[in-house]
């Protein structure tokens, strides 16, 4: 059977693709190779021609999911209004709905804990997808100090204290914490947006 050229790169983007949703949602050590290639309909075997290792497949998962989740920041910030970039930034990231669905949501505050424990090269490029985040919401505080606010918080605290609010919020079972878990963050960095 013939393949199309463009197979070989669209089967290793199904492959990314659903390894960031597992991985997000059952935990990097929780996913193997071969449910996850049976899955797909794909061998295990055909993997290797793909991925050197699950190492290489989490690396490039996570850089890939933190990449599109930089792509949905930054069409929110040129759909927010002037000088609410980061309160709207917070407001979707802060939100039940991202708490409910960590397998579609930010891999940041899916994996960081697990991540600390790979290989250098899954951490940079971890590193490299966090190093996307913080540049968008630098670019946020740029549009709100451009509209009159007064940051309070650099963009590495802003992102910690997004990822923290969000990753205590999954933790916890009290439900009515959670929320304000979330709730709490996002006033925080509403209040700091507007100096």
């Amino acid at each position: 059977m013939r393949y199309s050229s463009t197979h070989k790169t669209e089967t290793r983007q199904r492959i990314l693709t659903m390894a960031s949703l597992r991985f997000r949602a059952e935990g990097v050590a929780n996913v193997g190779i071969a449910n996850l290639m049976a899955d797909l309909g794909l061998t295990h075997g055909g993997f290797y021609a793909h991925f050197h290792s699950k190492d290489d497949l989490v690396a490039q998962s996570c850089r890939q999911a933190l990449l599109d989740m930089n792509e949905i920041w930054q069409a929110q910030l040129e759909q927010a209004p002037n000088g609410a970039g980061l309160k709207r930034l917070a407001k979707d990231y802060l939100s039940a709905a991202h708490r409910d669905f960590p397998d579609s949501g930010c891999a940041a505050a899916a994996l960081a804990g697990e991540l600390a424990r790979h290989d250098k090269a899954t951490r940079q490029a971890f590193s490299e997808g966090l190093q996307a985040l913080l540049h968008t919401l630098r670019q946020a505080q740029q549009c709100d100090t451009a509209a009159g606010a007064r940051p309070a918080l650099a963009p590495e605290a802003c992102l910690a204290l997004m990822v923290g609010a969000l990753l205590l919020s999954r933790a916890i079972s009290d439900e009515t914490l959670s929320d304000r878990l979330l709730k709490s963050a996002a006033a925080a960095l509403a209040l700091q947006a507007r100096g």
